[in-house]
């Protein structure tokens, strides 16, 4: 009888051949079968499988798996610290700031005049946004935005961020800052629950208001599961990962941080950039938005204050969203809403901004600063 090995080593013993690997070990048993004179040789393969070794395998692909996210997590947590390190150098360098509430906040003041326009931002959103409109309406008034404690280059001084708090700072800042009423006040996205205290306080001393792409406090409350799931955003642990392994600043120096806002924009670097400082600030507004959008609801008229409220109509808004009946829903619930923010005064009328959506202050800032103006000199 002839043994063929296919260039593999066996062992043969008692009727059987053996190929042992390390990964399993194959018994070939020769079976004699005798019919007459015909003597066929059957075969029979049996294959037992080291477990023990292909676990350790598989342990040990783990292994390396967990040690080269380890390394990268780790280069990323350097490449962070290194980032922040180059950036604090000359960040506060021709800076402005006032102590409130023990804490310095950051502003820019510019222009002169007898009035002053007040710039307040949305959610976690710092003073760079209105610096073109601010630039361009410095000529005509004084001019004020700033960042609230806890953004951009204000450090945070512990509060809660509440309507009231937001609107006692603006009216500490306002003060220490000698801006003369009266005011116009310019407000975007979470603005406009955060003033209503401040406007209810000051209503003799306010010229007019401008809510561009103001929130409503019903928004929440009147969207659908499924509209709140597709604008719900990554669990928090995950945000405050990506922002302090590097993950964050890396991602958005490839892709835009929102399609309204092109990679080339100034303000697109800055957010990014600084994003780390305002990171805790603004996943505590969004913890205590519920609370702030109830609170907002009992300040229900502004008087016959004139109320210019500005709608972004683009469909740029609604670029995430996929499923066409959850995007039909959000237009008209934000039509709805920025329809029913009218009600606040007796002197309102609406804009609807064609080149935008949420953010009126990149595409469509000419039309705000025309709007602002009107206001100014009641045009």
């Amino acid at each position: 009888m002839q043994i063929y090995s296919f260039n593999t080593s066996f062992i043969y013993e008692s009727g059987s051949i053996y190929y042992e690997n390390r990964s399993f070990v194959a018994a070939l048993k020769i079976v004699d079968y005798s019919f007459g004179n015909f003597s066929p040789i059957g075969f029979t393969l049996d294959i037992f499988i080291n477990t023990a070794y292909m676990t350790s395998l598989v342990l040990s692909f783990f292994k390396w798996i967990f040690i080269i996210v380890i390394v990268l997590l780790l280069l990323g947590i350097l490449f962070e610290q290194y980032s922040r390190w180059k950036l604090e150098k000359t960040a506060f360098q021709n800076k402005t700031f006032v102590e409130i509430n023990g804490k310095p906040l950051h502003y820019v003041k510019k222009g002169q005049g007898t009035c002053t326009i007040v710039f307040q931002s949305g959610m976690g959103s710092s003073h760079a946004i209105w610096q073109e409109i601010q630039d361009s309406l410095s000529r005509d008034a004084v001019t004020i935005a700033y960042d609230r404690n806890g953004i951009m280059f204000s450090e945070s001084n512990g509060l809660p961020v509440t309507n009231e708090e937001v609107s006692k700072e603006l009216q500490l800042l306002l003060e220490k800052t000698k801006c003369p009423k009266p005011y116009i006040l310019v407000g975007h996205s979470m603005a406009g629950i955060y003033l209503r205290p401040f406007i209810h306080w000051n209503k003799a001393d306010i010229k007019g208001i401008v809510f561009a792409e103001a929130a409503h406090p019903k928004q929440i409350e009147r969207a659908s599961p499924e509209l709140l799931k597709a604008l719900r955003l990554p669990p928090r642990w995950l945000i405050k990962l990506a922002v302090n392994t590097g993950i964050y600043r890396g991602l958005f120096s490839i892709v835009p941080l929102s399609p309204e806002i092109p990679m080339q924009h100034p303000l697109h670097a800055q957010e990014r950039d600084f994003f780390y400082r305002t990171c805790d600030k603004v996943l505590e507004e969004l913890d205590n938005d519920k609370l702030n959008f109830e609170g907002a609801e009992k300040y229900t008229s502004f008087g016959n204050i004139p109320l210019t409220v500005v709608m972004g109509t683009n469909e740029v808004r609604y670029a995430g969203i996929k499923d066409a009946g959850i995007r039909s829903e959000y237009r008209l619930l934000l039509d709805s809403a920025q329809h029913d923010l009218l009600n606040l005064s007796s002197n309102s009328h609406l804009v609807k901004a064609e080149n935008s959506g949420h953010l009126l202050q990149i595409n469509d800032a000419a039309l705000l600063v025309a709007e602002i103006r009107r206001l100014l000199y009641r045009i």
